[in-house]
């Protein structure tokens, strides 16, 4: 089967467009991606400074009301 040279040059502009469409949106979901790796990275370390300051600090003693029989 061919396709006439018009319906051709038709089809090939229409799959140019949607290549352009699909790297426009790689683009668009690579930039997210990494935008999502730096703000985990950034959770992380906050995770693990919160964890260290809470390690550094004494603990409180109990309460009365926390003590059993109280």
């Amino acid at each position: 089967m061919t396709v006439p040279p018009g319906k051709r040059t038709a089809l090939e502009k229409q799959r140019a467009v949607e290549r352009a469409a699909h790297e426009a949106e790689l683009v668009r979901l690579s930039a997210r991606v990494r935008e999502l790796e730096e703000t985990n990275s950034a959770l992380g370390k906050a995770i693990g400074l919160l964890h260290a300051m809470s390690e550094e600090e004494p603990a409180e003693p109990p309460t009365k009301t926390d003590q059993p029989g109280s």
